[in-house]
């Protein structure tokens, strides 16, 4: 057994498990050298940083505590700031990612990256972890408690459709403008969906989105079934009246299918949806 001592192992060293780890060792006081993080990537907030390189974060970080005592909407950590760290209003990912490890580094604790679990077995109240380090050496820790905070945006859903193995997911895209191709299907009309259009428009590529819900005509007092404002400003930027390459926005649709086209327009593919 390596590290029998563990009361808390945290799987992901992103957002939710630095925040996490940060919380219990500083606010809660557990002992920092009884609470590990393991991270399958390179770095902390790995994640983060394999963002296209235009995306942002929607919600705006200010540094709020001088005045309020409240928290940047970004924070993971009470009595931090990326707004502060960072000097941005809407960071990218790389940006987000390094406040993240500046505030692992800060705080002390213990991360091992490049360490992928394999297998979670609860003994006698306790958990046994088994990871891989590094490809290849196989161990296994003992803990009393396990946190997964191994996020969402690496494991995308690829079978939704038919086809969706000939489409590229957003988190496989590491820049919109610097994507092979000058014309584009977009499927999906939140915020990831809009954010792709948008960054094409800018790049000069043309694009159609197909949505199940016109997000951009929805106002409503629940901000999870609307566009972020700072979204729906940059999609009125690109679709207003003179701009070059203004996407089109189709919805209600709902695609079903995603084939390749046949000749005469080989190479390029066929997108079926119903109304």
């Amino acid at each position: 057994q390596v590290d029998p001592g563990l009361d808390v192992l945290v799987v992901g060293a992103g957002a939710a498990g630095i925040g996490t780890a940060h919380m219990l060792c500083n606010l809660f006081g557990l002992d920092s050298s009884r609470v590990l993080l393991v991270e399958r990537g390179e770095a902390v907030g790995e994640t983060f940083r394999r963002w296209p390189a235009e995306m942002r974060f929607i919600s705006p970080s200010f540094n709020n505590q001088g005045w309020t005592s409240s928290f940047d909407l970004n924070s993971v950590a009470y009595g931090t700031s990326p707004a502060y760290s960072l000097h941005a209003q809407h960071p990218s990912g790389e940006q987000y990612a390094d406040y993240l490890a500046e505030l692992a580094d800060a705080a002390g604790l213990r991360v091992k990256l490049r360490t992928e679990v394999l297998e979670v077995v609860p003994v006698d109240g306790s958990y046994d972890v088994r990871v891989r380090a590094n490809g290849g050496l196989e161990t296994t820790m003992r803990t009393r408690f396990v946190v997964w905070a191994a996020g969402e945006f690496q494991y995308p859903r690829p079978g939704v459709v038919d086809g969706a193995e000939l489409c590229v997911h957003n988190s496989r895209v590491k820049s919109w403008a610097g994507l092979p191709g000058d014309d584009f299907v977009l499927i999906g009309g939140y915020e990831s969906g809009v954010d792709a259009a948008v960054n094409l428009a800018k790049a000069g590529k043309r694009s159609t989105l197909l949505a199940s819900t016109p997000t951009w005509d929805v106002c409503t007092a629940d901000p999870s079934t609307e566009l972020a404002p700072y979204t729906a400003a940059r999609l009125r930027e690109v679709t207003a009246e003179g701009f070059a390459t203004p996407p089109k926005l189709l919805a209600p649709l709902r695609v079903v299918r995603v084939e390749k086209a046949a000749p005469p327009l080989s190479g390029g593919f066929n997108v079926t949806a119903v109304w």
